[in-house]
């Protein structure tokens, strides 16, 4: 964790101890599906993946377009994963709730929605989804890839349509 003074915290999220990792976004509230959680916030960075180093640079940043980046500050920055996430990246920024989220729940997203390098690679290590590995948009199951939906960025939806020869409609 990055030394500050004070942990993020606002209306319906604060930035708490996490049973994922380190640190988490947690809810203050009930949140109902669909709800805006937080925007995602930082600097944008341009960045194109050569190999297997460059594509794991990185790696908090937050996807939004082909070799765009978010480098997360305020609560973006304690954004987990979870194979069994509660929120997805609804446009390009806009972290909404994909079912009901109740009081002291963690926010999570599935990372392989905010990347779409084919190299990209993480081992899941909090053992709440039945992936071992988690990989770039491409590699979903497309049953999983149809529950995110409304709830993938834009170009990852295209990224992902595009690479399965797909005609599902962006939403």
């Amino acid at each position: 964790m990055k030394k500050r003074e004070k942990l993020p915290s606002g209306k319906k999220v604060f930035v708490g101890p996490s049973k994922i990792h380190g640190y988490g976004i947690i809810a203050k509230t009930n949140i109902k599906k669909g709800e805006v959680v937080f925007i995602v916030k930082g600097k944008k960075v341009k960045w194109h993946v050569k190999n297997l180093k460059t594509s794991l640079h990185g790696p908090d940043w937050v996807g939004y377009g082909k070799d765009e980046w978010i480098d997360p500050s305020g609560f973006s920055e304690y954004l987990n994963h979870s194979s069994n996430p509660n929120c997805g990246i609804k446009g390009k920024v806009t972290v909404r709730a994909m079912r009901n989220i109740k009081k002291g729940d963690e926010i999570t997203v599935d990372y392989s929605t905010i990347e779409g390098d084919k190299i990209w690679y993480m081992k899941d290590n909090n053992g709440n989804g039945n992936r071992k590995l988690i990989r770039g948009i491409q590699f979903l199951p497309l049953k999983t890839y149809k529950k995110y939906l409304p709830y993938i960025p834009y170009y990852f939806q295209k990224v992902y349509n595009e690479y399965h020869k797909l005609k599902i409609k962006n939403v």
